[in-house]
């Protein structure tokens, strides 16, 4: 059994590893210092097998058991954002422009720590773990190519997967679990207007693609307050809009960038249909030609039950029961769900809140930042968790 105080024994190891980690933050498929640090440390710790250069800069070890088993599969994800940091700490990122912002350093920390934990106690093991280091969940694409390279198959066949996400919202100390939906199927849109264009001061003789992007994105908000059925939740959120280039210019092009996120994918492509129509309309009324570009990036993340039964249980050994906590769905999304739609798949949430120490800032944020003593738990839990699969197959 993995308990909070074993994985203490290793939070001054775990603290080093992360804020190395967050100094120097690294974009998507461009990880080849993390996972290089990944692979020295897998290796310093006496794992069987380190693979690199999956799916570009990915990682993964092999801990095999003291007795044949199934093979139990732990995910983190290692990409950093371009975000500048401003938070005036001792590890702060050296990197111009890119910052740890959601967390991935701890979670490529805690998963290091449960190799740490699981590696000493390679003799009570009963199958194996393989420990999975993802890059480029930021940009919907790693997941996916290391599927496709094999990452689930060799070595050895993955049995059932777990991820976790640090979770500002809950306190540290705490873990989150939702069974079945948890988080929404995400895809990007852009919409293209376009017109003739022409003087600002004879508007009568131009098309305006700036006045017809206007009445779309005015429009687009009806699409899930009275196209969709309100107990389905559904974002539709135009954040991006680019035109013109001159004070007395009606350009001849607009485009807007946004996303959908859903977490019945039935849905997401019904209000796609809407904003088909409500495009063509405003088209045809406007004298501008509308084009529609969809880009699915995530399907939505379906927690497996027993799965999170099994957290559930892992989370009350480290933290008691009453700190596992019952979450409702989030409409974020994470390409884990590719994970999770190949092999029996969860995530749990890690409680990393602490208000009174300064830790309390939203994920993707300048100033966000992660209560260290989430470090331990996160890899205690990760163990406790590999620990209980194997017992019980």
């Amino acid at each position: 059994m993995v308990t909070i105080e074993e994985a203490d024994r290793i939070k001054d190891r775990l603290a080093e590893i992360r804020a190395d980690f967050h100094k120097h933050p690294e974009l998507s498929f461009h990880e080849e210092r993390t996972s290089q640090r990944i692979a020295e440390i897998l290796w310093e710790l006496g794992l069987d097998e380190v693979h690199t250069g999956i799916a570009k800069t990915g990682v993964v070890g092999l801990l095999r058991g003291n007795a044949p088993g199934k093979t139990f599969a732990l995910r983190a994800d290692m990409d950093a954002l371009p975000i500048q940091e401003e938070n005036d700490v001792p590890y702060r990122s050296q990197n111009d422009g890119v910052m740890h912002a959601c967390g991935h350093d701890v979670h490529i920390t805690a998963l290091l720590g449960a190799a740490m934990i699981l590696g000493k106690m390679r003799d009570e093991i009963k199958g194996n773990v393989k420990f999975i280091f993802q890059p480029a969940e930021e940009v919907a694409g790693g997941a996916k190519m290391m599927i496709a390279e094999g990452v689930l198959e060799e070595p050895l066949k993955v049995d059932a997967i777990i991820g976790m996400h640090v979770w500002p919202d809950i306190d540290v100390g705490t873990i989150g679990v939702k069974a079945g939906p948890a988080m929404a199927a995400a895809g990007k849109f852009e919409i293209v207007v376009r017109g003739p264009g022409g003087h600002g001061a004879m508007p009568h003789l131009t098309s305006d693609p700036i006045v017809a992007a206007a009445q779309i994105i005015n429009s687009l908000q009806t699409v899930v307050s009275r196209s969709i059925d309100p107990i389905q939740p559904m974002v539709f959120s135009v954040c991006m809009i680019e035109g013109g280039h001159a004070f007395n210019i009606i350009p001849r092009e607009v485009r807007m960038v946004g996303t959908t996120r859903a977490l019945d994918e039935g849905v997401k492509a019904n209000a796609t249909n809407r904003v088909k129509d409500i495009l063509r309309c405003i088209g045809e009324a406007m004298g501008v030609e509308c084009q529609l570009n969809c880009i699915d990036e995530f399907p939505a993340l379906i927690n497996n039950p027993e799965l999170i039964k099994l957290i559930e249980k892992a989370g009350a050994t480290v933290v008691g029961s009453e700190n596992i906590l019952n979450l409702e769905p989030t409409m974020g999304a994470e390409d884990f769900t590719y994970f999770a739609r190949a092999v029996p798949g969860a995530m749990f949430y890690l409680g990393i809140r602490d208000e009174e120490a300064g830790f309390a800032s939203p994920v993707h944020r300048s100033t966000f930042d992660v209560s260290p003593g989430a470090l331990t738990i996160g890899a205690a839990v990760l163990s406790q968790a590999a620990l209980m699969y194997l017992e019980s197959v």
